[in-house]
C-alpha cells in the first residue's frame, strides 16, 4: 500500500468517511472538508484490483448479462449535507474532435437524417435519432457495470482529452453516494437496438467528486471514466469526441442525449434501446439565494438516460458542442424538469484528475 493511498485513508478515518481498501485513493492529501476539499475528486484504478483487468471485464459482459442489465436508479432527494461547490477556478473551454479515420458505415443516410434534424425546434418531449453512423451518435453510448443488485446500465459520451479515452457520466453511474464504487464498467458508443457498431472498451480508472461519493450530494451528481484502448485504438479516434465548457455558466441552448427506458411524465413506446434527444434552454433552478449547483432543462428522459450529455453548440456538420451538463434527476415523476450538476470546479478536477491517464 502506498504512502498517498495511506495518507488518504487515514484521513478518511478521521472524517468518518468510508474508503474502500485497494480501491480508491485520494487526488490530494487529506483534510477536513471544507468546500474546496468537497469538491476534490478522488479515484479508483482498475489497475488495483486483478478482478477488473481489460480481458476479464471483457469476458464478464456475455450477451446474457447484457441483456439482464437495468437502468440505475437516479439519485434519491436531499442527499446527505455537503459542503456548496465552489466556483473559483478559471473558465475553461475545449473543443471537440473528429474520427481520426472515418467510421461512418452509412455515412450518406447519416448526414441526410442530420440535415433533417436541424430544422427541428426545441423539443421537450423526446424523440428518437436516427443519424446513426456519424457524430454526434457515435460519441454518446451505453455504458453498463455491475451494483450489488446486479447488472446495471447508464448513458455515457466521450469527450476530447490528452489521452483521447474519456467519457463523462452521471455520479450515481460510478458510486452508490455512501463511499462504494461500481465495477465492471463497458462503454459501448452508437448502441442502438442492440447494435455495437463501433464495438467496446472497458475501464481504467474512474473520478467523481467527494461530495457524491462520500454523500450523494447531487450538485457534484459527476463522474469521469478512462478507457483502456480496445485493439490498439483510443475510443475518441474512432469516434470522434464532444468539447466541454467549465464554470462558464448556467443558460445554454442544449441539445440532451440518452437511453431512457421510461419517461417523466410517463408515456408508452419507450424501450431503452433507442438514442433519444430534447433541444431546450437551460436555467438555474431555485429562487435565489437558496438556488442549488445545478442547472435546468425541459427533457422527459428517465430512468437509463442518467449520465447523457447535455451539448451547448451542437453543430451538427462538425458533430460536436460542448459539453456542459449531464443527466441527474427529475424532482417528481410527472415533472419533465430535468436536472444536472453545474459543471464548475468539482468538474474541472475531475477531468483534471483523469485526463492524461
Amino acid at each position: 500500500m502506498n504512502k498517498r493511498f495511506m495518507a488518504a485513508a487515514a484521513g478518511a478515518l478521521a472524517l468518518g468517511l468510508s474508503v474502500p481498501v485497494g480501491a480508491a485513493r485520494a487526488d490530494e492529501t487529506a483534510k477536513p472538508m471544507d468546500a474546496n476539499t468537497a469538491a476534490t475528486a478522488v479515484q479508483h484504478s482498475s489497475t488495483e484490483d486483478p478482478s477488473q483487468a481489460p480481458a476479464r471485464v471483457a469476458a464478464h459482459w456475455t450477451p446474457e448479462r447484457i441483456r439482464a442489465a437495468r437502468p440505475v436508479a437516479a439519485p434519491a432527494p436531499g442527499g446527505r449535507a455537503a459542503a456548496p461547490q465552489t466556483h473559483s477556478l478559471p473558465a475553461r473551454t475545449g473543443q471537440g474532435s473528429a474520427p481520426v479515420a472515418g467510421v461512418a458505415k452509412e455515412a450518406k443516410e447519416a448526414a441526410e437524417a442530420a440535415d433533417a434534424a436541424r430544422t427541428l425546434a426545441d423539443v421537450s418531449r423526446s424523440e428518437v435519432w436516427t443519424a446513426h453512423g456519424s457524430m454526434p451518435a457515435t460519441t454518446v453510448g451505453k455504458l453498463y457495470f455491475d451494483t450489488p443488485k446486479g447488472a446495471s446500465e447508464c448513458t455515457a459520451s466521450v469527450v476530447n482529452s490528452p489521452n483521447k479515452s474519456l467519457i463523462w457520466t452521471a455520479g450515481h453511474c460510478a458510486s452508490d453516494g455512501n463511499g462504494h464504487w461500481y465495477s465492471n464498467f463497458r462503454f459501448v458508443p452508437d448502441y442502438h437496438n442492440g447494435r455495437q457498431p463501433l464495438g467496446a472498451w472497458t475501464w481504467k480508472s474512474v473520478t467523481t467528486p467527494k461530495g457524491y461519493l462520500n454523500g450523494g450530494n447531487k450538485d457534484y451528481d459527476l463522474a469521469v471514466i478512462t478507457l483502456w484502448p480496445q485493439n490498439g485504438r483510443k475510443v475518441a479516434d474512432v469516434t470522434g469526441s464532444q468539447g466541454y465548457k467549465f464554470n462558464s455558466g448556467y443558460t445554454w441552448h442544449a441539445y440532451e442525449f440518452g437511453y431512457p427506458y421510461d419517461t417523466h411524465p410517463g408515456r408508452s413506446g419507450i424501450t431503452g434501446q433507442d438514442l433519444r434527444y430534447c433541444v431546450g434552454t437551460t436555467w438555474r433552478p431555485g429562487i435565489w439565494p437558496f438556488q442549488p449547483g445545478q442547472e435546468a432543462i425541459h427533457c422527459d428522459q428517465g430512468h437509463g438516460a442518467s449520465g447523457g450529455p447535455w451539448l451547448d453548440d451542437l453543430q451538427l456538420s462538425r458533430g460536436w458542442g460542448y459539453l456542459i451538463g449531464n443527466v441527474s434527476y427529475h424532482g417528481s415523476e410527472s415533472s419533465d424538469e430535468e436536472r444536472s450538476p453545474y459543471l464548475g470546479d468539482a468538474a474541472v478536477k475531475a477531468y483534471d484528475a483523469e485526463k492524461n491517464r
